[in-house]
């Protein structure tokens, strides 16, 4: 595309528009993975054309946040009290820290402890309505929520959807008899009061890059980092910039490690050494795609044939047809996030889903400083 292409594309906006249609269509992306691309760096030229459009954007963006946080500082917006504590675990960028393995850790570790926690959720792209406790027998991945749907069925720990967070904390109090909760995404949440707010920080992205959405990946400005009590960090350790901004906040590491494998059409569990060495196909509809890729690595499978989806993708029967058909592979392996959508679908005899954990390190100093800012006693269980 020579200087004479370009210049129509970059003053007229209809020229623009159908530039980017055609090339998202003809290399199969959303304009989300576009975006995702010039985050990155990979899309230069994509990049160049849409720095004036994204940066506008970004700028009234950050005029949103800032009347927001006016608005709360002199009253006008009013930040609310739960009958119990809360504990938020959210991010600051958009996606892809590996924050539900964690949200699942911590409950499970608070219910080890004697408490019944509640993980409180407003169940992204749910078709049902209101405010209710994810019910694994009646409820899907379509009507709950993906995310929620998977944390009910793996904790086996109350999941309570909704829009308003307070309504949803009383409704997992009077329905499921919590007491603590845990707001999943919740660093952004302003109307509810939280005594212990959790960041996790992708350690593969630097906080030196500060550009807020959609020109760059956070979704608030990076001093904001400075509210919160704890940091993890998943993926790989903090590079520099990051341990500046941090400096002063307690941190820990975090590590995404392989449970094991299951058929989903067999109602088998494996080992996740069973694709080792082995050919797959692997695919996955996450913030950070290629995390599971590299870890699907790490086992040692050989993927042959690899798939990346939006994030909260909703898979069709066609969909799954066409990774069955794929001919020079042992087994297809999905996460299971994505595995739980497919419930119900026909699906092909070797597809697994991994299943992982989120390990903390320090664990016991996390839970020490939770306990400490939530002002919370572990229940004494009488014998």
């Amino acid at each position: 595309m020579g200087k004479t292409d370009i210049y129509p594309i970059a003053h007229n906006p209809l020229y623009f528009i159908a530039f980017l249609t055609l090339f998202c269509y003809k290399f199969h992306l959303s304009m989300r993975d576009v975006i995702v691309r010039v985050w990155s760096g990979e899309a230069k030229v994509a990049r160049w054309l849409l720095y004036i459009p994204l940066a506008c954007l970004s700028y009234l963006y950050q005029i949103v946040l800032m009347a927001r946080e006016y608005m709360y500082a002199t009253g006008i917006m009013k930040t609310q009290s739960a009958p119990i504590p809360v504990i938020s675990v959210g991010n600051i960028t958009l996606g892809g820290t590996g924050k539900t393995p964690v949200v699942e850790r911590l409950s499970r570790t608070l219910k080890d402890k004697g408490f019944n926690p509640g993980i409180i959720t407003r169940g992204y792209l749910r078709s049902r309505n209101g405010t209710f406790p994810v019910d694994v027998k009646s409820d899907s991945a379509r009507t709950a929520g993906d995310e929620a749907y998977m944390l009910a069925r793996r904790t086996r720990i109350p999941v309570i959807v909704g829009k308003d967070r307070l309504t949803a904390i009383e409704c997992g109090i009077d329905r499921c008899k919590i007491d603590v909760a845990i707001l999943d995404d919740g660093f952004q949440v302003k109307d509810v009061k939280k005594d212990a707010d959790i960041l996790i920080l992708n350690g593969r992205e630097s906080l030196a890059r500060q550009e807020l959405f959609p020109l760059g990946p956070y979704r608030d400005p990076v001093s904001r980092v400075r509210a919160c009590d704890a940091i993890l960090v998943s993926k790989a350790e903090p590079d520099s910039a990051t341990v500046y901004f941090t400096r002063g906040i307690p941190r820990f590491q975090v590590y995404h490690h392989p449970v094991h494998l299951y058929n989903v059409k067999q109602d088998v569990i494996a080992h996740y050494n069973f694709i080792k060495n082995k050919k797959i196909a692997a695919f996955s509809g996450l913030g950070d795609n290629e995390s599971f890729f590299q870890l699907l690595r790490q086992i040692g499978a050989n993927i042959v044939h690899e798939t990346s989806y939006p994030d909260h993708y909703r898979y069709t029967q066609r969909d799954i047809n066409s990774l069955g058909s794929i001919s020079d592979i042992e087994c297809i392996v999905t996460t299971e996030k994505d595995a739980v959508k497919l419930l119900g679908m026909e699906l092909p005899d070797n597809l697994f889903y991994l299943a992982i954990e989120a390990r903390i390190e320090d664990e016991d100093t996390l839970m020490e400083l939770l306990l400490k800012k939530t002002a919370m006693r572990a229940p004494v269980r009488l014998a």
